[in-house]
């Protein structure tokens, strides 16, 4: 497959959901996206990219959730492999899993990328990095430390699924 006639859905938010879209680009995906916040809108149109809903959204080879706050139906995830990027998934499947990891003051983090199934967070993981971190107060000192993990995380998840 060449790199054009890869296509993605990026559904998500925030500044480790922008570092996973570009990193799609990067690879040569034609990338249209559901953005949850203003990040990923902005970036989306600054970038030319196509904004879709999951009943326009069309065919596709990879679907990408990071930081998307839906609970996709499946009926819209057969087509091709539909992944997530979890934080801390081995600890903390749904929804806040950071908020939980600072509350318990830990500091083994980790970011798994998983095939989306129709349970929430328990599908098979693709692909897991593990790393420390200091007691977190906060999602910003969180996220500084964990963002290159997310990078690390999506490429090796591309290469387990063969797009690499």
């Amino acid at each position: 497959m060449n790199k054009i006639e890869k296509k993605a859905i990026f559904y998500g938010k925030s500044q480790v959901g922008l570092v996973v879209l570009l990193d799609l680009l990067a690879n040569g995906f034609g990338v249209s996206i559901m953005p949850n916040d203003e990040i990923i809108a902005s970036a989306g149109e600054y970038l030319g990219l196509q904004t879709v809903t999951l009943d326009t959204m069309g065919k596709w080879d990879l679907f990408v959730s990071c930081h998307g706050e839906k609970i996709i139906p499946m009926r819209y995830l057969q087509q091709g492999p539909a992944i997530n990027m979890h934080d801390c998934l081995y600890k903390y499947k749904g929804q806040t899993p950071i908020q939980r990891y600072m509350d318990n003051k830990d500091t083994d983090a980790s970011i798994e990328s998983h095939h989306m199934i129709a349970q929430v967070d328990m599908g098979p993981v693709i692909h897991q990095v593990f790393f420390e971190t200091p007691v977190c107060t906060d999602f910003g000192q969180y996220y500084n430390l964990a963002l290159p993990h997310y990078l690390e995380c999506i490429e090796e998840t591309l290469r387990k699924l063969g797009y690499k």
